[in-house]
């Protein structure tokens, strides 16, 4: 579609139509003019071009005004003849189509507004207007048709599910109301909207073409390729497209030619809006990869590597196009497609035997060839000729992929795309080994081996690549760290180990240093400081077989002036300052943990550990990173002890251990230690003190010594005791303190109950220690007065943690209560006893205490909300020499009390009944209420107000306390 063709069109007619008339339309597209449109779309300032005709000439397809030009200057004369003819040409016009009078006297232009009644369409051609007005009428024209155009547009694209709609025609359609925005300078987004939605349309019938079933039209496009070129406007793919007779490959390659076009002109430095040139190479990726899965919906026939030769065309080309923007050369949009054309191109090179290392192309691949490039054209356009050459050439292709290799490499790094560098660097490595070229190879697979660090696969696989490219000292390090990886298997480990030990011995005396993490794992350093300062180091070997080292561990003994950071941490390990170190005779490191201890050589240093070698076979040196590993000083450490135990428990002989660790002048054989004991707590066969010999115990070794001892806590009420043990020895200067801790297992408590006069002592054991204890032989001592026990098991009894055992003692004793509990206990064999003592005050009973719930007079029943009688006696045992109080004390859920609830009586008699008037408020077997009573003082010179003083336990026993009476409800009113 020519948009020259589409422009719209300015007629003129008239004897006022001269060259002066003809310059000023031409000017028409010089300045912007705002176009509004309808639908509430927003306004744009474009430019609009138009084509001056004859009105006998004009063409009747596209947007136009008609213009009269009228060379008229007086008035007489428009009246007498002029007028006419202005009006016989207004007829002529067909309705709806824009027309313009331009008459050459202001006077002559204000008398035909008047009398033709069209204002806005006459107009003097000295008036600064009129190009203002020809431009409105135009963007009105070309508005018009575009409403009708986009009406055609939407009313085809919703019959493009009926049977006989073509897709070929719809196109045409749509692409006559693209040419028609692309005439305006500032609306081309406008037009590459239309090329959008058509290629987008394309695409969702291919896609649903996998799913259902295709319609006819779309089958057209499954016929054979027989040519790809790339990028450009055929006179005859718009007619092939139109009439369904096109291949996929020449539709994909017209709309998106029309899409470029329409991206340059959008382009333009005149342009006022942004520069849009980004979305040049960023569709063009896409539009490559949606061909490519669309010749496989469509299940398309072409030759072998066609759609690849394809592909680095149309990249060649776009890449061309984006060279002449310079922000768009080193874009990432144009660096992920020269990646994509390097892919493919590779891809070419390997079906044509054009790849490096080869014996070069057979018949057969050169006649692919020839196929290949007779499918781009006779005359190719920019790329074609280029890629046809490297088709025919091994040098000409492995020319053109590393050109394109390294600007994609290139332009990657400089976006700062490392990942993509390294894996592009990658590929180029293979490339060079084919080559021959192990030096860049190895330069390109160092870099991508950095970009897959923390895959163990991908890592080991480069790093085999690597191998083959290295020699010397670089070699030796590959090859220990293949050794070392868990990711190969053990065959193969072993193999990478031999090799390693084969290369050792061509390297020259200066050996090579390497990190030492890349083979083995430093799992801990433990140093021992003193006057034989050590270091126990445990590290994992990842290496198959054992090894030979040579074990150092460097003291530094200042802080570095200048902190030194290794930038690469596979590179060169710097090995540090060793003249103060730690060392050992040469030690066999077997795969997996290993332990060792390295010892101080020469004189003593006070300092951080540092740096762990390992030297193999006089060559390899695997040295750590320099850390802060531990301290080590020079000084005299004591002998320390500490105390190892289980829950020990007081009355019980138990035993502990204490751990003797040796400080730095060690334990000599037969060293005494004298241990004392406080009050309370007895060692070995009683006493307090004991003396024990030490057995020989080098430095930061330990022994371990068992005692055994009593504990007898000062109170029965003690639970967790702790004692201070006294050490004297010659291995400190002064006496060496250490805490033993004890529980009291048990535990007891005293019940007191009554029965009328007789006495009951209950004593409840409970553990205290969360262990089960066996108890037997239990024993109530008392200072005055007897006891008898209640029947129990002969048996020990098990007391567990939460299950108390009791025991119960019947008494025959008058007055106070002076008692001790005895009972034997046992724990895995191990026997001890418990004690304790307790007292308790006055406990004879003194009063009796009887009440019984009656009904009212003239009730057979009680009845619940009926009137009852609490009959109350108290009796006392013998006379007492003061009052009491009672107190009536009900639940008053259950009872309501009608009358007093609280008295004072006077015992001048040895019994005392009372009535106290009491109301059920429920039904059932209801407990009495409940009486208090208490001792009760009068005021005296002392004290102005009455006190009140409660009985002891036992001393007032209630007869009826357990009993309850029967409530029937209450009587219903009828």
């Amino acid at each position: 579609m020519n948009y020259e063709e589409s422009k719209a069109v300015i007629t003129y007619t008239g004897e006022g139509w001269n060259a002066n008339a003809k310059s000023l339309l031409e000017a028409v597209g010089a300045d912007s003019f705002e176009w509004r449109r309808p639908l509430g779309r927003g306004p744009k300032h474009v430019r609009v071009e138009a084509a001056l005709f004859a009105a006998a000439e004009a063409p009747s397809n596209r947007p136009m005004i008609h213009t009269f030009w009228s060379a008229c200057t007086d008035v007489d004369t428009w009246r007498s003849s002029e007028k006419d003819r202005v009006e016989r040409w207004i007829r002529s016009i067909a309705a709806g189509v824009e027309w313009l009078v331009v008459l050459a006297a202001p006077k002559v232009a204000d008398k035909a507004r008047t009398e033709l009644k069209q204002s806005e369409r006459c107009i003097s051609s000295r008036d600064p207007a009129l190009l203002r007005r020809v431009r409105q009428m135009l963007l009105t024209a070309i508005s018009n048709e575009e409403q009708r155009l986009g009406q055609e547009v939407r009313r085809e694209r919703e019959r493009r599910n009926e049977q006989g709609w073509s897709f070929g025609e719809y196109l045409a359609l749509q692409e006559q109301l693209a040419a028609l925005l692309g005439t305006l300078k500032g609306a081309e987004d406008e037009a590459l909207v239309q090329y959008d939605e058509l290629d987008a349309l394309f695409t969702q019938f291919v896609r649903n073409a996998s799913l259902i079933e295709p319609p006819p039209w779309l089958n057209s496009f499954s016929a054979p390729l027989k040519e790809w070129r790339g990028l450009g406007i055929d006179s005859n793919a718009r007619f092939a497209i139109v009439n369904s007779d096109a291949s996929l490959l020449q539709l994909r390659v017209y709309l998106f030619t029309r899409q470029l076009n329409l991206l340059l002109k959008m382009n333009q430095p005149q342009q006022s809006q942004k520069r849009i040139s980004s979305q040049i190479a960023e569709r063009c990726l896409p539009l490559l990869q949606i061909c490519s899965n669309e010749l496989r919906i469509l299940e398309v026939d072409f030759p072998e590597g066609a759609a690849s030769c394809w592909a680095v065309q149309v990249s060649l080309q776009v890449l061309h196009v984006c060279r002449k923007y310079p922000d768009q050369v080193h874009s990432l949009p144009a660096a992920t497609l020269c990646d994509y054309a390097c892919q493919k191109l590779f891809q070419l090179g390997e079906l044509l035997g054009l790849m490096p290392g080869g014996q070069g192309p057979s018949s057969a691949q050169i006649d692919a060839a020839l196929w290949l490039g007779a499918g781009l054209g006779p005359e190719p356009p920019f790329g074609g000729e280029q890629l046809k050459e490297a088709l025919g050439s091994p040098a000409a292709f492995q020319k053109l992929y590393l050109e394109l290799a390294e600007l994609a490499l290139g332009t990657f790094k400089h976006l700062g795309r490392s990942r993509s560098a390294r894996q592009l660097g990658h590929q180029l490595a293979n490339f060079h080994q084919l080559r021959g070229d192990p030096h860049l190879a190895a330069a390109y697979l160092s870099d991508a081996l950095t970009a897959v660090e923390g895959w163990p696969t991908l890592e080991i696989h480069i790093l085999s690549q690597l191998a083959e490219c290295l020699t010397g000292e670089k070699l030796a390090m590959a090859r220990a760290r293949l050794a070392a990886s868990l990711t190969l298997e053990l065959e193969v480990r072993k193999q990478h180990w031999h090799q390693l030990l084969q290369i050792l011995k061509t390297l020259d005396d200066d050996g090579c240093v390497m990190p030492l993490e890349e083979v083995f794992d430093l799992v801990s350093v433990t140093p021992i400081s003193g006057h034989r300062q050590q270091a126990y180091v445990n590290i994992n070997s990842r290496l198959p077989e054992a090894v030979l080292v040579n074990p150092s561990l460097s003291v530094q003994t200042s802080l570095p002036q200048v902190s030194r950071k290794e930038s690469n941490p596979r590179g060169r390990r710097l090995r540090g300052n060793f003249s103060a170190c730690l060392s050992s005779e040469p030690i066999k490191i077997q795969p997996g943990l290993n332990e060792f201890i390295l010892n101080a050589q020469g004189d003593l240093h006070t300092g951080h550990l540092s740096q762990l070698s390992l030297i193999m076979n006089d060559k390899m040196d695997f040295v750590s990173a320099e850390a802060r590993l531990g301290i080590i000083e020079v000084k005299k450490g004591e002998t320390t002890i500490s105390v190892e135990s289980g829950q020990l428990l007081a009355r019980m002989p138990q035993k502990f251990q204490l751990r003797f660790t040796a400080g730095t002048d060690g334990i000599e054989e037969g060293t005494e230690v004298t241990i004392k004991a406080p009050r309370g707590l007895s060692l070995g066969d009683g006493g307090r003190q004991i003396v024990i010999e030490l057995p020989k115990t080098e430095q930061g070794q330990d022994t371990v010594v068992t005692l055994e001892a009593i504990a007898t806590p000062p109170s029965a009420k003690s639970t967790d005791i702790e004692y201070g043990l006294t050490l004297t020895s010659s291995l400190w200067d002064q006496a060496y303190p250490v805490s033993v801790h004890f529980t009291v297992p048990v535990a007891a408590s005293v019940k007191l109950h009554t029965a009328m006069k007789t006495k009951f002592l209950q004593v409840v054991v409970s553990s205290t220690c969360r262990q089960r204890l066996m108890l037997s032989d239990p024993t109530l001592e008392l200072s005055l007065g007897t006891c008898t026990p209640l029947p129990i098991s002969s048996k020990p009894l098990t007391l567990d943690p939460d299950r108390p055992l009791s025991y119960i003692w019947q008494l025959e004793i008058e007055g106070p209560i002076r008692a001790k509990f005895n009972v034997n206990l046992t724990k895995d064999e191990v026997n001890g006893a418990y004690n304790c003592e307790f007292e308790l005050a006055e406990c004879a009973t003194m009063i009796f205490v009887n009440s019984k719930v009656a009904a009212a007079s003239g009730a057979e029943v009680c009845r619940a909300n009926a009137m009852c009688h609490l009959h109350l006696t108290v009796e006392a045992s013998e006379a007492i020499g003061y009052s009491l109080m009672y107190e009536l004390l009900a639940d008053q859920s259950m009872w309501a009390v009608c009358g007093r609830t609280a008295g004072v009586l006077n015992l001048d008699q040895p019994s005392h009944n009372l009535v106290l008037e009491v109301m059920p408020l429920t039904s059932g077997f209801l407990p009495h209420p409940q009486v208090r009573l208490s001792k009760y003082i009068p005021a005296n010179a002392g004290s102005t107000h009455p006190k009140l003083e409660p009985f002891g336990p036992g001393q007032v026993y209630n007869k009826s306390k357990s009993l309850q009476v029967h409530v029937l409800p209450a009587i219903q009113s009828s």
